[in-house]
Protein backbone atom coordinates (compact mmCIF):
# COMPACT_ATOMS: atom_id res chain seq x y z
CA UNK A 1 0.00 0.00 0.00
CA UNK A 2 1.42 3.41 -0.98
CA UNK A 3 1.99 6.35 1.34
CA UNK A 4 -1.21 8.24 2.10
CA UNK A 5 -1.55 11.81 0.89
CA UNK A 6 -2.52 14.78 3.05
CA UNK A 7 -6.23 14.60 3.84
CA UNK A 8 -6.35 10.82 3.79
CA UNK A 9 -6.84 8.78 6.95
CA UNK A 10 -6.96 5.31 8.43
CA UNK A 11 -8.85 3.58 11.25
CA UNK A 12 -7.96 1.36 14.16
CA UNK A 13 -9.98 0.11 17.12
CA UNK A 14 -8.68 0.93 20.61
CA UNK A 15 -9.63 -2.21 22.53
CA UNK A 16 -8.74 -0.75 25.92
CA UNK A 17 -10.97 2.32 25.54
CA UNK A 18 -13.40 0.55 23.21
CA UNK A 19 -13.47 3.38 20.69
CA UNK A 20 -12.60 3.91 17.04
CA UNK A 21 -9.65 6.15 16.22
CA UNK A 22 -9.29 7.94 12.89
CA UNK A 23 -5.67 8.88 12.04
CA UNK A 24 -5.34 11.75 9.63
CA UNK A 25 -2.47 13.37 7.76
CA UNK A 26 -2.91 17.02 6.85
CA UNK A 27 -1.09 20.08 5.54
CA UNK A 28 -1.82 23.51 7.04
CA UNK A 29 -2.07 26.83 5.17
CA UNK A 30 1.68 27.38 5.63
CA UNK A 31 2.54 24.09 3.95
CA UNK A 32 3.47 22.40 7.23
CA UNK A 33 2.57 18.72 7.42
CA UNK A 34 1.00 17.19 10.50
CA UNK A 35 -0.79 14.15 11.86
CA UNK A 36 -3.82 14.07 14.15
CA UNK A 37 -6.08 11.46 15.76
CA UNK A 38 -9.83 11.66 16.30
CA UNK A 39 -11.64 9.23 18.62
CA UNK A 40 -15.34 8.34 18.80
CA UNK A 41 -17.68 5.43 19.49
CA UNK A 42 -18.25 4.75 15.78
CA UNK A 43 -16.12 4.92 12.65
CA UNK A 44 -18.43 7.50 11.11
CA UNK A 45 -18.24 9.86 14.12
CA UNK A 46 -14.45 9.61 14.23
CA UNK A 47 -14.13 10.31 10.49
CA UNK A 48 -16.64 13.18 10.69
CA UNK A 49 -14.48 14.82 13.36
CA UNK A 50 -11.42 14.45 11.13
CA UNK A 51 -13.16 15.87 8.08
CA UNK A 52 -14.51 18.81 10.11
CA UNK A 53 -10.93 19.50 11.21
CA UNK A 54 -9.73 19.44 7.60
CA UNK A 55 -12.49 21.83 6.58
CA UNK A 56 -11.45 24.28 9.28
CA UNK A 57 -7.82 24.08 8.13
CA UNK A 58 -8.97 24.87 4.57
CA UNK A 59 -10.82 27.93 5.89
CA UNK A 60 -7.56 29.28 7.25
CA UNK A 61 -7.56 28.18 10.88
CA UNK A 62 -4.23 27.60 12.59
CA UNK A 63 -3.65 23.85 12.91
CA UNK A 64 -3.03 24.29 16.64
CA UNK A 65 -6.49 25.75 17.21
CA UNK A 66 -7.80 22.48 18.62
CA UNK A 67 -5.11 22.37 21.30
CA UNK A 68 -5.60 25.75 22.96
CA UNK A 69 -7.91 26.03 25.97
CA UNK A 70 -10.18 28.90 26.92
CA UNK A 71 -7.93 29.70 29.88
CA UNK A 72 -4.81 29.82 27.70
CA UNK A 73 -6.39 32.03 25.06
CA UNK A 74 -8.01 34.34 27.62
CA UNK A 75 -4.62 34.87 29.27
CA UNK A 76 -3.03 35.63 25.89
CA UNK A 77 -5.86 37.98 24.97
CA UNK A 78 -5.82 39.91 28.24
CA UNK A 79 -2.08 40.53 28.19
CA UNK A 80 -1.31 40.82 24.47
CA UNK A 81 -4.52 42.19 22.96
CA UNK A 82 -6.34 44.09 25.71
CA UNK A 83 -3.78 45.45 28.19
CA UNK A 84 -1.65 47.48 25.72
CA UNK A 85 -4.67 49.33 24.33
CA UNK A 86 -6.93 50.16 27.28
CA UNK A 87 -6.77 52.08 30.54
CA UNK A 88 -5.55 50.19 33.65
CA UNK A 89 -8.95 50.47 35.33
CA UNK A 90 -10.67 49.09 32.22
CA UNK A 91 -8.19 46.22 32.04
CA UNK A 92 -8.92 45.43 35.69
CA UNK A 93 -12.63 45.16 34.85
CA UNK A 94 -11.98 42.83 31.90
CA UNK A 95 -9.64 40.64 33.90
CA UNK A 96 -11.81 40.45 37.01
CA UNK A 97 -14.93 39.65 35.01
CA UNK A 98 -13.40 36.91 32.86
CA UNK A 99 -11.44 35.28 35.68
CA UNK A 100 -14.45 35.34 38.00
CA UNK A 101 -17.29 34.34 35.68
CA UNK A 102 -15.86 32.62 32.59
CA UNK A 103 -12.68 30.75 33.52
CA UNK A 104 -14.09 28.73 36.45
CA UNK A 105 -16.67 27.20 34.08
CA UNK A 106 -14.88 27.05 30.73
CA UNK A 107 -11.17 27.47 31.50
CA UNK A 108 -10.17 23.85 30.87
CA UNK A 109 -12.36 23.54 27.78
CA UNK A 110 -10.84 23.69 24.29
CA UNK A 111 -11.78 26.80 22.32
CA UNK A 112 -13.26 24.63 19.58
CA UNK A 113 -15.62 22.97 22.08
CA UNK A 114 -17.37 26.18 23.10
CA UNK A 115 -20.96 26.36 21.95
CA UNK A 116 -23.69 28.99 22.02
CA UNK A 117 -25.94 26.68 24.03
CA UNK A 118 -23.35 26.05 26.74
CA UNK A 119 -22.64 29.77 26.98
CA UNK A 120 -26.32 30.75 27.04
CA UNK A 121 -26.99 28.29 29.86
CA UNK A 122 -24.04 29.69 31.78
CA UNK A 123 -25.09 33.33 31.35
CA UNK A 124 -28.58 32.38 32.52
CA UNK A 125 -27.18 30.64 35.61
CA UNK A 126 -25.08 33.69 36.51
CA UNK A 127 -28.29 35.68 36.80
CA UNK A 128 -29.65 33.12 39.28
CA UNK A 129 -26.66 32.19 41.46
CA UNK A 130 -23.53 33.79 40.02
CA UNK A 131 -22.39 35.49 43.22
CA UNK A 132 -20.25 33.85 45.90
CA UNK A 133 -23.09 34.16 48.40
CA UNK A 134 -25.35 32.17 46.09
CA UNK A 135 -27.37 35.13 44.89
CA UNK A 136 -27.65 36.18 41.26
CA UNK A 137 -25.46 38.71 39.49
CA UNK A 138 -27.04 41.87 38.14
CA UNK A 139 -28.04 41.95 34.48
CA UNK A 140 -25.49 44.70 33.82
CA UNK A 141 -22.66 42.54 35.23
CA UNK A 142 -23.67 39.53 33.12
CA UNK A 143 -24.00 41.71 30.03
CA UNK A 144 -20.53 43.14 30.64
CA UNK A 145 -19.06 39.65 31.09
CA UNK A 146 -20.72 38.53 27.86
CA UNK A 147 -19.36 41.59 26.02
CA UNK A 148 -15.78 41.12 27.26
CA UNK A 149 -15.75 37.42 26.37
CA UNK A 150 -17.18 38.18 22.94
CA UNK A 151 -14.34 40.64 22.33
CA UNK A 152 -11.90 37.94 23.44
CA UNK A 153 -13.32 35.42 20.97
CA UNK A 154 -13.50 37.97 18.14
CA UNK A 155 -9.74 38.28 18.37
CA UNK A 156 -9.43 34.48 18.46
CA UNK A 157 -11.10 34.49 15.03
CA UNK A 158 -8.61 37.08 13.76
CA UNK A 159 -5.81 34.90 15.14
CA UNK A 160 -7.28 31.99 13.10
CA UNK A 161 -8.11 29.97 16.21
CA UNK A 162 -11.88 30.02 15.68
CA UNK A 163 -14.20 30.18 12.68
CA UNK A 164 -17.10 31.87 14.43
CA UNK A 165 -17.85 33.49 17.77
CA UNK A 166 -20.41 31.41 19.73
CA UNK A 167 -21.17 34.34 22.04
CA UNK A 168 -22.74 36.21 19.12
CA UNK A 169 -25.58 33.69 18.99
CA UNK A 170 -26.45 34.10 22.67
CA UNK A 171 -28.97 36.58 24.05
CA UNK A 172 -27.85 39.36 26.35
CA UNK A 173 -29.51 39.60 29.75
CA UNK A 174 -32.45 42.00 29.71
CA UNK A 175 -31.40 45.22 31.35
CA UNK A 176 -33.83 46.93 33.67
CA UNK A 177 -32.99 50.60 33.94
CA UNK A 178 -32.06 51.38 37.51
CA UNK A 179 -33.73 54.42 38.97
CA UNK A 180 -31.30 57.25 39.59
CA UNK A 181 -31.23 58.38 43.22
CA UNK A 182 -30.68 62.11 43.68
CA UNK A 183 -30.81 64.55 46.57
CA UNK A 184 -33.11 67.50 47.10
CA UNK A 185 -31.61 70.95 47.64
CA UNK A 186 -32.40 70.61 51.34
CA UNK A 187 -30.61 67.24 51.57
CA UNK A 188 -27.57 68.67 49.79
CA UNK A 189 -27.36 71.50 52.33
CA UNK A 190 -27.78 69.06 55.23
CA UNK A 191 -25.07 66.72 53.87
CA UNK A 192 -22.53 69.50 53.32
CA UNK A 193 -23.13 71.02 56.75
CA UNK A 194 -22.97 67.64 58.51
CA UNK A 195 -19.47 67.17 57.08
CA UNK A 196 -18.32 69.86 59.51
CA UNK A 197 -19.11 67.54 62.40
CA UNK A 198 -16.72 64.74 61.40
CA UNK A 199 -14.32 64.04 64.29
CA UNK A 200 -11.14 64.31 62.20
CA UNK A 201 -10.50 68.08 61.80
CA UNK A 202 -8.60 67.47 58.55
CA UNK A 203 -11.26 65.26 56.96
CA UNK A 204 -14.04 67.49 58.27
CA UNK A 205 -12.61 70.48 56.42
CA UNK A 206 -11.79 68.37 53.36
CA UNK A 207 -15.24 66.78 53.04
CA UNK A 208 -17.02 70.10 53.51
CA UNK A 209 -15.22 71.51 50.46
CA UNK A 210 -15.08 68.26 48.47
CA UNK A 211 -18.79 67.39 48.68
CA UNK A 212 -19.91 70.95 48.05
CA UNK A 213 -17.65 71.31 45.02
CA UNK A 214 -18.74 67.95 43.58
CA UNK A 215 -22.45 68.65 43.76
CA UNK A 216 -21.98 72.12 42.25
CA UNK A 217 -19.77 70.95 39.36
CA UNK A 218 -21.00 67.42 38.58
CA UNK A 219 -17.46 66.03 38.48
CA UNK A 220 -16.92 62.28 38.59
CA UNK A 221 -15.37 60.83 41.74
CA UNK A 222 -12.08 60.05 39.99
CA UNK A 223 -11.95 63.59 38.59
CA UNK A 224 -12.49 65.14 42.02
CA UNK A 225 -9.88 62.91 43.69
CA UNK A 226 -7.44 63.58 40.83
CA UNK A 227 -7.91 67.36 40.84
CA UNK A 228 -4.70 69.38 41.31
CA UNK A 229 -4.25 73.00 42.28
CA UNK A 230 -2.69 73.68 38.88
CA UNK A 231 -6.07 72.75 37.33
CA UNK A 232 -7.85 75.64 39.04
CA UNK A 233 -7.83 79.05 37.34
CA UNK A 234 -8.67 81.48 40.12
CA UNK A 235 -8.67 84.44 37.73
CA UNK A 236 -11.17 82.85 35.32
CA UNK A 237 -13.18 81.12 38.08
CA UNK A 238 -12.91 77.73 36.44
CA UNK A 239 -11.57 74.20 36.74
CA UNK A 240 -9.96 72.30 33.89
CA UNK A 241 -10.44 68.51 33.97
CA UNK A 242 -7.18 66.97 32.78
CA UNK A 243 -7.06 63.63 34.58
CA UNK A 244 -8.83 61.08 36.72
CA UNK A 245 -7.52 59.15 39.72
CA UNK A 246 -8.13 55.39 39.80
CA UNK A 247 -6.99 52.78 42.31
CA UNK A 248 -5.78 49.64 40.53
CA UNK A 249 -5.17 46.35 42.33
CA UNK A 250 -1.43 45.77 42.55
CA UNK A 251 -0.61 49.31 41.37
CA UNK A 252 -2.29 51.61 43.85
CA UNK A 253 -3.22 55.14 42.79
CA UNK A 254 -2.96 55.69 39.03
CA UNK A 255 -3.60 58.95 37.16
CA UNK A 256 -5.41 58.56 33.84
CA UNK A 257 -6.34 60.98 31.09
CA UNK A 258 -10.06 61.42 30.32
CA UNK A 259 -11.51 58.61 28.17
CA UNK A 260 -12.89 60.97 25.54
CA UNK A 261 -12.20 64.40 24.12
CA UNK A 262 -15.38 65.72 25.75
CA UNK A 263 -14.19 64.42 29.12
CA UNK A 264 -11.29 66.86 28.96
CA UNK A 265 -13.23 70.02 29.73
CA UNK A 266 -13.49 73.37 31.49
CA UNK A 267 -16.10 73.89 34.22
CA UNK A 268 -17.10 77.39 35.31
CA UNK A 269 -17.29 77.82 39.10
CA UNK A 270 -19.45 79.92 41.37
CA UNK A 271 -17.70 82.82 43.07
CA UNK A 272 -18.40 81.20 46.43
CA UNK A 273 -16.53 78.06 45.31
CA UNK A 274 -13.53 80.11 44.21
CA UNK A 275 -13.41 81.86 47.59
CA UNK A 276 -13.89 78.55 49.39
CA UNK A 277 -11.03 76.97 47.45
CA UNK A 278 -8.74 79.93 48.16
CA UNK A 279 -9.45 79.59 51.85
CA UNK A 280 -9.01 75.81 51.72
CA UNK A 281 -5.67 76.07 49.89
CA UNK A 282 -4.34 78.48 52.49
CA UNK A 283 -5.51 76.18 55.28
CA UNK A 284 -3.93 73.12 53.56
CA UNK A 285 -0.61 74.94 53.15
CA UNK A 286 -0.53 75.85 56.84
CA UNK A 287 -1.43 72.28 57.77
CA UNK A 288 1.36 70.94 55.53
CA UNK A 289 3.91 73.30 57.10
CA UNK A 290 2.97 72.09 60.58
CA UNK A 291 3.32 68.45 59.50
CA UNK A 292 6.58 69.01 57.64
CA UNK A 293 8.04 66.11 55.65
CA UNK A 294 5.18 63.85 56.73
CA UNK A 295 2.83 65.64 54.32
CA UNK A 296 3.32 65.61 50.54
CA UNK A 297 0.16 66.33 48.55
CA UNK A 298 1.76 66.12 45.08
CA UNK A 299 -0.30 69.25 44.34
CA UNK A 300 -3.57 67.32 44.88
CA UNK A 301 -6.47 69.44 46.10
CA UNK A 302 -8.02 66.65 48.18
CA UNK A 303 -5.88 64.16 50.10
CA UNK A 304 -5.69 62.01 53.22
CA UNK A 305 -4.34 63.64 56.43
CA UNK A 306 -0.83 62.69 55.28
CA UNK A 307 -1.13 64.02 51.75
CA UNK A 308 -1.79 60.68 50.04
CA UNK A 309 -4.37 60.21 47.26
CA UNK A 310 -7.81 59.32 48.61
CA UNK A 311 -8.90 55.69 48.21
CA UNK A 312 -12.54 55.57 47.01
CA UNK A 313 -13.24 52.40 49.01
CA UNK A 314 -11.86 53.76 52.28
CA UNK A 315 -13.49 57.13 51.66
CA UNK A 316 -16.92 55.55 51.22
CA UNK A 317 -16.61 53.17 54.17
CA UNK A 318 -15.04 55.54 56.71
CA UNK A 319 -16.59 58.87 55.83
CA UNK A 320 -19.24 59.09 53.11
CA UNK A 321 -21.49 56.20 54.17
CA UNK A 322 -21.53 57.22 57.89
CA UNK A 323 -22.27 60.78 56.78
CA UNK A 324 -25.29 59.65 54.78
CA UNK A 325 -26.56 57.61 57.73
CA UNK A 326 -26.32 60.61 60.06
CA UNK A 327 -28.39 62.62 57.59
CA UNK A 328 -30.94 59.82 57.17
CA UNK A 329 -30.34 59.71 53.41
CA UNK A 330 -31.42 56.76 51.23
CA UNK A 331 -28.96 53.88 51.65
CA UNK A 332 -28.88 53.40 47.85
CA UNK A 333 -27.34 56.84 47.35
CA UNK A 334 -23.70 56.80 46.23
CA UNK A 335 -21.02 59.42 45.73
CA UNK A 336 -21.78 59.30 42.00
CA UNK A 337 -25.26 60.41 42.99
CA UNK A 338 -23.82 63.88 43.66
CA UNK A 339 -23.08 64.10 39.93
CA UNK A 340 -26.62 62.93 39.12
CA UNK A 341 -27.99 65.49 41.58
CA UNK A 342 -26.05 68.28 39.86
CA UNK A 343 -27.44 67.37 36.44
CA UNK A 344 -31.00 66.81 37.64
CA UNK A 345 -31.21 70.12 39.51
CA UNK A 346 -29.87 72.01 36.47
CA UNK A 347 -32.30 70.38 34.05
CA UNK A 348 -35.25 70.99 36.36
CA UNK A 349 -34.29 74.67 36.45
CA UNK A 350 -34.54 74.80 32.67
CA UNK A 351 -30.80 74.88 31.89
CA UNK A 352 -30.10 73.95 28.26
CA UNK A 353 -29.30 70.19 28.11
CA UNK A 354 -26.32 70.99 25.87
CA UNK A 355 -24.76 73.03 28.69
CA UNK A 356 -25.41 70.19 31.13
CA UNK A 357 -23.76 67.76 28.71
CA UNK A 358 -20.67 69.96 28.48
CA UNK A 359 -20.39 70.34 32.25
CA UNK A 360 -20.68 66.58 32.75
CA UNK A 361 -18.28 65.74 29.93
CA UNK A 362 -20.69 63.37 28.18
CA UNK A 363 -19.68 62.30 24.68
CA UNK A 364 -23.06 63.31 23.23
CA UNK A 365 -26.32 65.03 24.10
CA UNK A 366 -28.03 61.64 23.65
CA UNK A 367 -26.08 60.18 26.58
CA UNK A 368 -27.22 63.07 28.77
CA UNK A 369 -30.87 62.84 27.80
CA UNK A 370 -30.96 59.04 28.05
CA UNK A 371 -29.40 59.16 31.51
CA UNK A 372 -31.71 61.86 32.81
CA UNK A 373 -34.91 60.90 31.02
CA UNK A 374 -36.71 61.13 34.39
CA UNK A 375 -36.46 64.92 34.08
CA UNK A 376 -38.08 65.05 30.62
CA UNK A 377 -41.65 65.55 31.93
CA UNK A 378 -40.48 68.68 33.79
CA UNK A 379 -38.80 69.99 30.65
CA UNK A 380 -41.98 69.34 28.64
CA UNK A 381 -44.05 71.31 31.18
CA UNK A 382 -41.58 74.19 30.98
CA UNK A 383 -41.91 74.14 27.20
CA UNK A 384 -45.71 74.33 27.48
CA UNK A 385 -45.46 77.29 29.85
CA UNK A 386 -43.14 79.02 27.40
CA UNK A 387 -45.58 78.43 24.52
CA UNK A 388 -48.46 79.81 26.58
CA UNK A 389 -46.50 82.99 27.35
CA UNK A 390 -45.61 83.44 23.68
CA UNK A 391 -49.22 83.29 22.49
CA UNK A 392 -50.63 85.24 25.45
CA UNK A 393 -48.85 88.28 24.12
Amino acid sequence: MGKRNAGEGSFFFDKERKIWVYQLRYMDTNGKRGRKKFAAKTKKEAKDKGQAFLQQIKQGLDADFAKITVREWTDIWLNSYARPHIRPRTFEKYQSSLLSYIIPKFGAMKLEDLSSLKLQEHFNSLLVNGRQDGKGLSASTVRATRRYFSMCLDDAIKAKLLIENPVQSTKAAKLTKKEIVVLTKEEVTMLVNEAKNIKSPFMSKTLFVLIGLTVRTGMRQGEVFGLKWQDIDFNESSIFIRRSLAHIIGQGAVFQEPKTKSGRRRIILLNEDIELLKEYRKWQQEYAEDLGDKFDSNDLVFTTPFGMPISPTNFTRRYFRPLLEKCGINKDFTFHGLRHTHATLLLKQGVNPKIVQERLGHSSIKVTMDTYSHVLPDIQRQALCAIEKIFES
